[in-house]
């Protein structure tokens, strides 16, 4: 009897730690469910403790560190993303020519079935204009919609990597980001008259009008990558050629032209087609037009992809932030944003955009390591 009352008490006593125990538990904030399984607090719940494997809760603190090098790097899908749809109308299950009627895309007795239907690539809504037929638009909508879809990507990878969703990001200037409302910045970005909508209306009377070389209207093969390469270096050579001659022509010239878009000596990613209408007819409408009749050998898809990686390109190197592949395209004498603040800040160095080789020749490029801790930020 006196066996069982001290049994008994002891039970109790258990008891009675085991209560104050869980409730010192739930006091200090944390659940029972908490914590990893097999661990000492889940011994007194589990008879078996010795196969388990090892508890989610402890998988990503293991791969954290990877996640976290790895994750930034997931900006450089957005370069594929330009070419999204010319890679798209070529694959076998959206195909061009299983999408868009013949006579839309066939020129000038190319792949035609019968002569007498089609009329490859001319516009049968239009009249002959000096003695030309206009030509079908289906190439002009797709190369500005490939600008769209391309862009759109872009902006959706800036805004998460501006957010710092795929890691940290470090402002260009030492006195940081300028600050601005979002979307009342993409909005003045996409409504300049001298960006996109200038850009559209060349792109427009250009096609239309059949001013571009006979190869252009083309839709026979993919996109021609060494052709896209060369377009990219031709471009921003002429456009390097031009950019320097609105600086030191004439003041009159540069005032005119150039100096609204050098209001930014900080510049923002929405600030890329903010200037003046002659300013984008000089150092980017001619040089397009230069560029289209030196490399005479592209069809359409190659003419797409490269009017989408050059807008999307020039966009991205007025970032206000760094991004993670600078580093790698410095060293190929690729631009960069930081390259292209220098210019913005200093006005007389790195004229190029895309490439930074024809400044180096020059002599007039400035990495933007030799500000690093004044102007800049170490390591932009």
């Amino acid at each position: 009897m006196t066996a069982e009352r001290s049994g008994g008490v002891a039970r109790r006593r258990r008891s009675n730690e085991l209560s104050s125990s869980v409730a010192a538990v739930t006091d200090s904030g944390v659940c029972k469910d908490s914590y990893p399984v097999g661990t000492s607090d889940d011994s007194s719940f589990s008879d078996s403790s010795t196969d388990e494997k090892p508890s989610f809760s402890q998988t990503p603190t293991s791969l954290q560190p990877i996640a976290q090098s790895l994750l930034p790097w997931l900006g450089l899908s957005v370069w594929p993303c330009m070419l999204a749809l010319p890679l798209l109308l070529n694959t076998q299950q959206f195909h061009y020519s299983t999408i868009f009627p013949r006579g839309w895309w066939t020129h000038k007795g190319e792949l035609w079935l019968n002569k007498s239907l089609e009329e490859g690539g001319i516009w049968e809504y239009g009249s002959q204009v000096y003695g030309k037929s206009l030509r079908h638009p289906l190439g002009l909508t797709l190369g500005i919609s490939a600008v769209a879809v391309g862009h759109f990507f872009l902006l959706i990878y800036f805004r998460l990597h501006q957010q710092q969703y795929l890691g940290k990001t470090t402002a260009i200037q030492s006195r940081g980001a300028v600050k601005y409302v979002y979307w009342d910045a993409l909005k003045n970005h996409l409504a300049q008259p001298g960006g996109f909508l200038l850009l559209g209306l060349y792109l427009a009377i250009t096609w239309v009008f059949d001013l571009l070389p006979h190869a252009y209207y083309s839709f026979s093969g993919g996109i021609q990558y060494k052709q896209v390469v060369m377009c990219l270096i031709c471009q921003d050579f002429v456009q390097f050629l031009m950019h320097k001659l609105e600086h030191v022509a004439h003041p009159k010239m540069y005032r005119i032209s150039h100096k609204p878009h050098h209001k930014f000596t900080n510049p923002k990613l929405f600030d890329a087609f903010d200037g003046s209408v002659p300013d984008t007819a000089i150092m980017i409408l001619i040089p397009l037009f230069i560029t289209a009749h030196l490399v005479r050998d592209c069809n359409v898809w190659t003419y797409m992809a490269f009017g989408s990686s050059y807008a999307n390109w020039l966009t991205l190197i007025h970032s206000e932030v760094s991004f993670p592949w600078e580093g790698l395209f410095r060293k190929f004498g690729l631009g960069t944003s930081a390259d292209h603040h220098v210019h913005h800040k200093f006005f007389k160095y790195n004229f190029g955009h895309l490439f930074m080789w024809f400044d180096m020749l020059t002599g007039t490029y400035r990495n933007p390591s030799a500000v690093w801790g004044k102007e800049f930020n170490v390591g932009v």
